[in-house]
């Protein structure tokens, strides 16, 4: 059995999963990654850090919950576990997934909910349901379209293989790999740097990029018009333009934080 632990600090919310056992998916876990995320949305936070302790991230389901289930019994398991899928991905902050060890089946398709991957190097990720004689049942393969496009999706989930976070990388899926010494730091700084960020600039970024996933460019177009305008009367823009006129566009630049903004 997994549980979830839900710290918010710096308008960073961070859920751990925490293994009492196997490091595998159960209703438990899913129900507590349901109540944390919405937690999260309910205290404003600015961005979200999915992570777990340990060696291993989340290695899928354990396969004797799979013995004996009926199909009603597995659609209603499943709907629950698209609803907390839905609910990171419905976030409007920034959300990152540091992942370890093995990223497995619904492990990965939650990390999937998520707007980046982390994966520290040596983690092997996959969907590997092929090989129990099914499929992505919580969303994974149209979510790898997205980021990888409809060839990669297909063999990913075709085969069932594990395959290297250099290689997911390489495809696009996985954002950054970082070596296993500097994995929970860097991991948790490149969270902190998101939820520190202009908040209200990346509610818009995020919303049109999904406007352009959802309709295509002309949609986001349109709303990008109807939405970034206002960003020029935020705190965050006004003293953003007031410290690159004071230090010069080289010295801002070459600032690691000249401004610390506040969200709005």
């Amino acid at each position: 059995m997994s549980k979830v632990k839900y710290q918010l600090n710096d308008g960073l919310a961070v859920l751990t999963i925490v293994h009492e056992g196997a490091p595998v998916i159960g209703d438990d876990l899913m129900a507590g990654l349901l109540d944390n995320v919405r937690r999260a949305r309910a205290e404003r936070c600015r961005g979200l850090l999915l992570r777990a302790e340990g060696h291993v991230f989340l290695a899928g389901a354990e396969a004797g919950d799979l013995q004996g289930v009926r199909e009603s019994e597995a659609r209603a398991t499943h709907t629950d576990y698209l609803a907390v899928v839905h609910e990171i991905e419905d976030l409007d902050v920034p959300t990152l997934a540091a992942v370890q060890g093995m990223c497995l089946g619904g492990g990965l398709e939650l990390a999937l909910a998520c707007d980046l991957i982390v994966a520290q190097k040596g983690t092997k990720l996959g969907q590997v349901e092929a090989r129990l004689g099914g499929t992505t049942f919580v969303g994974g393969a149209q979510r790898l379209v997205e980021r990888c496009g409809t060839s990669r999706a297909l063999e990913i989930t075709y085969s069932g293989r594990l395959y290297s976070a250099d290689t997911f990388a390489a495809w696009g899926i996985v954002s950054r790999v970082v070596v296993a010494d500097n994995f929970e730091d860097e991991s948790a700084a490149y969270a902190r740097e998101l939820a520190q960020g202009p908040t209200a600039a990346h509610r818009v970024t995020k919303s049109i990029v999904r406007m352009a996933r959802a309709e295509g460019v002309r949609a986001a177009d349109e709303l990008m018009l109807q939405t970034a305008p206002s960003l020029v009367e935020t705190t965050d823009m006004q003293t953003a333009v007031e410290a690159i006129l004071a230090m010069g566009p080289r010295d801002f630049m070459a600032s690691p934080s000249p401004v610390d903004f506040v969200g709005n």
